[in-house]
């Protein structure tokens, strides 16, 4: 399990402890809050301070005297940590808070037999030159720390010799309860994880043993849970690790409309780098040129830098551009939040290089400029509210108002200023994007944006990865998606079924009784 990485969840884990547990929401939004039904636990994502450390996007789960008092203990999970130690730890502290809360809702008596337990639980003890509690898990592969001579000081668990972004710790203030310690630490020394092959990170391959899976649940979890019903629980698996008897595949993939609140599937990154890759891209330093040349692109990226004692952490864009000629200037470029629907990148895409097509067979330049704002039609004949101002300018609103469009007036002052003459915003609280196009985009590039932002079709996503808080439920539409009604009648639905790969089978079946109408070949796994 320590190796395993963080692996896709079976089920929604706020979701079950609202439905099964009647848990409250406190707060919604990107940073969710839940609250038990007596006020005294508490769940909660986002950042938080642990002496002169930082933990960032972390889940930290807290239980206190009574509600708006002190707490009692709390315990944080970092975003790496296999889902199965988070939700394992939530879910038996719920379980208690009903069958048992005074085990669960107190203070550990004593903070400083953390040895002890763990030792209890099969842990080795490790050598160190300060004082306190140095344990060690028997691969070596997990390490245990707490000082004795600071009792305020956390009890740390922390992944040991792997890169550091694989690298994951849970935190739990020293008296955190001991059926939780105990929890955590045995889960650590005697249970595997359930994942897909392409979930493993590539730095732990070679370092873990897997086998096919007889359960998509870890073996401390003993029951269905809600998404999961129970022939998918005991649903065999395959050697890739996905259910080779398909009982309910799609039971976790959705259709969600309008488009713009799907946002990124998870591995939309990954998939557009296999394609490109298959089609002759070459890549370079974190980016994919066109074998010709003359279009780039650049996904986003996650970088650090420090900010006092903790770091701060961004995320680069999206970056698309293309060139009249090979190493030529750029002529146009697109810039997109990493939160863009990858259908919005993949369509830009296609165009250019169609583009690019029809101006090699003409012998011409490729990318014609244009009157930027005619890329914008789309959405008036989409029945988006629009206003043109006397000055040229535009802008676009959707019919639900949280997207919008505005074009400036032309204006080569923008390009010379640096800033984009038109941009594409979703104002979601949770899921905002933006998409800033250069004056020099030609319109068609802008039409093709446009016409798929404002495409009514519905996205296919998997529940577990959509990003929605209360407004946004009030106005999407969510409805699951049956692998019988999934079909392969164009290509960004076959794509999308791609990335999927207990649907693979389903879609290239479809596919193949219509010929010419198929997917292009699945990327290739990753280990």
């Amino acid at each position: 399990m320590e190796l395993a990485g963080p692996g896709t969840a079976p089920f929604d884990l706020l979701h079950h402890l609202t439905s099964e547990y009647e848990w409250r929401i406190a707060a919604d939004g990107e940073n969710p809050q839940l609250e038990s039904p007596c006020g005294r636990l508490r769940l909660q994502h986002g950042t938080f301070l642990s002496g002169n450390l930082l933990l960032d996007d972390n889940w930290m789960l807290t239980a206190r005297e009574a509600p708006g008092s002190e707490w009692l203990w709390w315990a944080c999970f970092s975003p790496q940590t296999p889902h199965e130690l988070t939700y394992g730890v939530v879910l038996e502290t719920a379980r208690r808070l009903d069958t048992e809360p005074s085990s669960v809702l107190t203070r550990r008596a004593e903070a400083d037999d953390a040895a002890d337990l763990l030792t209890a639980a099969g842990w080795q003890e490790r050598e160190h030159p300060l004082p306190g509690a140095r344990m060690i898990t028997p691969t070596g592969n997990t390490g245990a720390a707490h000082t004795l001579e600071l009792p305020e000081r956390a009890l740390s668990f922390n992944m040991l010799d792997t890169s550091s972004e694989l690298a994951w710790s849970i935190s739990m203030s020293p008296r955190t309860p001991e059926a939780l310690l105990r929890v955590t630490a045995t889960a650590l020394v005697e249970d595997s994880a359930v994942r897909r092959r392409s979930e493993i990170p590539a730095h732990h391959a070679e370092r873990v043993s897997t086998a096919p899976a007889h359960s998509a649940l870890p073996p401390r979890w003993t029951g269905p849970l809600p998404g999961l019903g129970g022939d998918q629980a005991l649903a065999s698996a395959g050697p890739d690790g996905a259910a080779v008897g398909q009982p309910s595949p799609a039971a976790a993939l959705v259709a969600v409309s309008p488009r713009h609140y799907a946002g990124p599937s998870a591995n939309a990154v990954e998939r557009l780098r296999h394609r490109l890759d298959a089609e002759g891209w070459v890549r370079g330093d974190g980016i994919l040129t066109s074998a010709c040349g003359r279009l780039g692109i650049a996904w986003p990226t996650e970088s650090t830098k420090p900010r006092g004692w903790a770091v701060e952490r961004s995320h680069e864009p999206w970056r698309i551009w293309g060139s009249q000629r090979r190493s030529a200037g750029v002529a146009w470029r697109v810039t997109g939040w990493r939160l863009v629907p990858q259908e919005v990148i993949d369509g830009l895409l296609d165009e250019a290089a169609l583009m690019l097509e029809e101006a090699d067979t003409a012998g011409r330049a490729p990318f014609e400029a244009g009157v930027l704002g005619l890329g914008f039609l789309p959405l008036a004949a989409a029945g988006w509210s629009s206003e043109v101002t006397s000055k040229g300018s535009a802008s676009f609103e959707s019919p639900d108002g949280f997207l919008s469009a505005r074009c400036g007036p032309p204006d080569a002052l923008y390009e010379l200023r640096g800033r984009p003459a038109a941009r594409i915003s979703c104002r979601r609280a949770l899921g905002f994007w933006e998409v800033e196009i250069s004056a020099n985009t030609p319109s068609r590039l802008a039409d093709a944006l446009c016409r798929t932002v404002a495409d009514p079709s519905p996205l296919i996503r998997n529940s577990d990865h959509l990003r929605l808080d209360a407004t946004d439920r009030e106005v999407v539409v969510v409805t699951p998606v049956t692998a019988q009604s999934l079909t392969a009648s164009t290509r960004r639905v076959a794509a999308v079924t791609r990335s999927l790969p207990v649907l693979a089978a389903a879609g290239t079946a479809e596919s193949a009784a219509r010929p010419g109408s198929g997917p292009r070949p699945p990327s290739p796994p990753r280990r």
